[in-house]
């Protein structure tokens, strides 16, 4: 068994699944650290605003990251729906599974294994359909608490409570706030300021988007505070 995983054809196979524990490893690492790996990753993302319950293939669905392919196909795979980090742990694992799977059929039928390369193109075009069904899955078991059912855009202004971590010019941390709906929203923010530093259960105020993050002050504001208290 070790040396059919290890054989040169099932080469991209093992990478996935080596590639797949180390992110699992780094994702509770940085969390502790507080900051985690899903965000980091999200500043490099094109900015999606996806809605649980959109359907990227109804044509009458006009969503934002449609204009660009690689924003269309991380929509249609749920990114948005699903924490980034989520759907790429799926997509490394079934990817690796079903490269195996194809591999050892063609082994016991023809006797050989295909050539990795192409075992890999056959794996990721089926691998893609399963990420997208179990990406849809999981949307529907995420507690609603911590979707993004209204723009990013619309969050300049909130005020938000830091969560996890300590956030300093070029370090953000984790904070959240409610919207109107009372829906919880999850963000990255740091000081507008390098002067300031924001820690646990600190107030701040959502000033300006900056891809993945937002800059933020200290809530200073008494009525403010009053009302979040409440």
């Amino acid at each position: 068994m070790l040396a059919f995983i290890l054989d040169s054809h099932n080469f991209p196979f093992t990478i996935a699944l080596l590639t797949m524990v180390g992110i699992a490893l780094l994702e509770g690492i940085t969390t502790l650290l507080g900051f985690g790996l899903s965000s980091m990753l999200g500043y490099f993302l094109p900015d999606l605003d996806a809605q649980p319950g959109l359907d990227v293939d109804h044509p009458d669905v006009d969503t934002p990251h449609a204009g660009t392919s690689l924003g269309h196909l991380l929509g249609w795979i749920n990114v948005g729906r699903v924490p980034l980090m989520v759907l790429l742990i799926i997509f490394l694992t079934i990817f690796a599974l079903l490269g195996y799977t194809l591999q050892a059929i063609f082994l016991i039928i023809v006797g050989h294994m295909l050539p990795g390369l192409l075992a890999a193109l056959v794996s990721l075009f089926l691998s893609l359909p399963w990420v997208r069904f179990l990406g849809r899955f999981l949307g529907k078991l995420m507690p609603n608490d911590e979707t993004e059912a209204i723009s990013e855009e619309t969050f300049v202004g909130r005020v938000a409570t830091i969560t996890l971590g300590t956030a300093t010019k070029g370090r953000p941390a984790r904070a959240k706030f409610q919207d109107n709906y009372g829906t919880t929203h999850l963000v990255m923010v740091e000081p507008e300021s390098i002067a300031e530093i924001f820690n646990q259960g600190d107030q701040v105020i959502l000033l300006e988007r900056l891809g993945g993050k937002f800059l933020a002050v200290h809530n200073t504001n008494p009525l403010l505070k009053k009302i979040i208290e409440e």
